[in-house]
């Protein structure tokens, strides 16, 4: 009996002592996540802190701050991000660099780590490396709205190669965005002049026409669509093109100097359709006068003899009289001289010539 009693007393005193345990290990519990809620509260009160100094341009104490919230909080990706673009505003790229390798070994698929890190690499000059990461991100993950920003960053990226005037690529990152870019006008603009700074004078005027088709009064797209006829050398086109441009916005000077460029031209050029055959003729004559004006402008008083013989015929040229019946047959000849003449003021000549003057964008054609 006393053997029984003594057995439920221990058995009491263990589940007592039990209770006890447990009691002490939640309020533990309690506690610990208590103290990690304070800490990570303290954590996102130093993080604001860091952006609040982004903002205002103070970087250096924004890192500080940034790096408290990082050593309470760790792995928090969004605060390793933001370090990142902290330090790369400070001009700490090496610092940015480390940063963004640790965050992108864990996780190489990060969006916008990948971004952070194109603009880092581009900024220390390797180009190459920077584009990239920049496609990383075009195809990486984003936490919202990732199709807003993977569009986004491929404009950031089309910036970056219109600015370095790297045609091929430019026109490379323009194609898939033509398609997914919102259509209204001032998008689809600046989408048409990316195409013209791409060398695609054919896309540039597929998008400027579709604007037209959506804001028919739109000058900005009309002075586009000029500036594409013109470099497809659809002269008479764009002739139009800047017309109707000036009629919606007289103040337009791009769409006036184009216009007055294209008047020149379509003066100038001997190889216009409907041209009779005095006019072919003179023109012709013409452009053999300006030619040997603008070599004899550049090689001085002793050219090489080889171009002394050119000059002379030339000079002989202008002045040979031309019986009516064989005007058609001088005319050409005279464009091949003007055609040679151009070719040695290239080779004798120091300065190039201007490339976009008529005379060059006649001569030109002519070579095509």
């Amino acid at each position: 009996m006393a053997q029984s009693f003594a057995g439920r007393s221990f058995l009491g005193t263990f589940g007592l002592i039990f209770l006890a345990m447990a009691a002490l290990f939640v309020a533990d519990m309690f506690l610990a996540k208590t103290e990690r809620a304070e800490s990570l509260v303290q954590a996102r009160r130093l993080f604001a802190q860091g952006r609040v100094l982004m903002q205002r341009g103070d970087n250096a104490e924004a890192i500080e701050r940034i790096k408290d919230a990082i050593s309470i909080a760790r792995g928090n990706r969004e605060y390793q991000r933001t370090l990142a673009m902290a330090q790369f505003a400070a001009g700490k790229n090496a610092n940015a660099e480390s940063t963004l390798a640790e965050l992108l070994e864990s996780d190489s698929t990060d969006g916008l780590a990948s971004l952070i890190m194109g603009r880092v690499l581009v900024k220390e000059g390797r180009v190459a490396e920077g584009i990239s990461y920049y496609h990383r991100a075009i195809y990486g993950d984003w936490n919202e709205d990732a199709a807003g920003n993977r569009l986004r960053v491929r404009f950031e990226l089309i910036d970056l190669l219109a600015e370095r005037n790297s045609k091929e690529e430019l026109l490379a990152e323009l194609l898939p965005v033509q398609d997914n870019a919102p259509h209204d006008v001032k998008t689809q603009t600046r989408i048409g002049r990316l195409f013209l700074l791409a060398g695609s004078a054919s896309h540039a005027a597929a998008v400027f026409r579709g604007i037209l088709h959506d804001a028919p009064g739109n000058a900005n797209a009309y002075a586009g669509l000029g500036e594409a006829e013109f470099t497809r050398g659809n002269y008479r086109v764009a002739q139009r093109e800047f017309q109707t441009a000036l009629r919606l916005d007289t103040d337009d000077p791009d769409a006036r100097q184009h216009l007055d460029l294209c008047d020149k031209l379509l003066l100038l050029d001997p190889t216009m359709r409907g041209l009779g055959m005095v006019e072919r003729y003179r023109r012709s004559l013409h452009l053999v006068e300006l030619t040997l004006a603008d070599i004899s402008q550049c090689i001085g008083t002793n050219p090489p003899p080889e171009l002394q013989g050119l000059l002379d015929n030339a000079a002989k040229a202008l002045k040979a009289p031309v019986r009516a019946a064989h005007q058609g047959e001088v005319a050409e000849s005279n464009l091949d001289l003007a055609e040679q003449l151009w070719q040695a003021r290239k080779k004798e000549c120091k300065a190039p010539p201007a490339g976009d003057t008529p005379l060059a964008l006649v001569l030109a054609r002519l070579a095509q």
